[in-house]
């Protein structure tokens, strides 16, 4: 026998079942923390055409389970975790030239400097331990001596403790998130995001004359009732108030139509006389 060939002591088999179930009980939580890094990647943030929301974050879900931890944790440091970046609104809904809805959210956690960069530091950390108890755990220990195996007990200790407490970090930051979205969900379904969503008018109450329901009508009214090029105001009212009543100037701040036509600066105005000279006013969309 080869001097230098260890002789494992009686103490081994059981020393080793003891690494093993530690081993195992560290990758269990590695698999859990990757579970949750995942949520994070997949739901932090989302942008796209309204009704191709679900079909895209449906796209980011498949995604983000085919990536590697240590992908996962770059695009959490790059883009969940973040410096303070005052007056940055990145949640908005917005209506492109060709009326289609366009909808963006992030969730983000901000940090001081140092926190930031102290945590990107301890993330790296972690996916080097990850891959060293994965990939060379074996080849660091030797668990066919007494010696070998006390030390890697106590590595094993100490890297679930540094595991578990990255962990039960994240688990508090998928619960923030969560709230977060909870709370865009029940927006979602309130009337200050349909004012948004379909009529253009803000929370602050200003408007999106654009994207404005009154505008749309105001269109939809003019491609029904025009005489040439112009429509008469005074019969798009009737129209609009029989096909959409809920659409009224009040609604979005104005005290008459021609009020509403002049402050969406998106039609031109002309008036004319009529035979019992009652003044006509007529209005045709601008020619962008």
């Amino acid at each position: 026998m080869d001097e230098n060939t260890a002789i494992p002591s009686d103490d081994v088999p059981d020393l080793q079942r003891i690494v093993q179930r530690k081993l195992g009980r560290c990758l269990l939580r590695l698999q859990q923390y990757e579970r949750q890094l995942r949520v994070i990647v997949a739901h932090g943030e989302l942008s796209g055409p309204a009704d191709r929301l679900h079909t895209i974050s449906e796209q980011k879900i498949v995604c983000a389970q085919k990536k590697t931890m240590g992908t996962l944790v770059g695009e959490l440091t790059e883009s969940f975790l973040t410096l303070p970046s005052p007056n940055e609104d990145e949640s908005q809904t917005e209506t492109d030239a060709g009326d289609q809805i366009w909808f963006s959210y992030r969730h983000q956690l901000e940090m001081p400097a140092e926190h930031y960069e102290a945590t990107k530091v301890a993330l790296k950390e972690l996916v080097d331990l990850r891959n060293e108890l994965v990939h060379h755990f074996l080849e660091r220990f030797d668990l066919w001596s007494e010696s070998g195996c006390q030390a890697a007990d106590g590595f094993l200790e100490e890297s679930y403790e540094t595991i578990n407490k990255h962990y039960l970090n994240l688990q508090c930051w998928v619960k923030s998130m969560d709230k977060a979205r909870a709370e865009m969900a029940s927006f979602i379904q309130s009337q200050a995001f349909s004012d948004v969503l379909i009529d253009g008018i803000r929370v602050d109450g200003s408007v999106n004359w654009p994207s404005s329901g009154i505008c749309r009508c105001l269109r939809e009214a003019e491609a029904k009732l025009a005489e040439g090029s112009w429509t008469r105001l005074e019969a798009a009212i009737r129209w609009i108030g029989s096909a959409y009543p809920e659409q009224t100037p009040k609604r979005y701040g104005c005290s008459s139509w021609r009020h509403a036509l002049h402050e969406s600066r998106q039609f031109e105005i002309r008036k004319s006389q009529t035979d019992n000279e009652r003044t006509a006013v007529w209005y045709r969309s601008k020619v962008s």
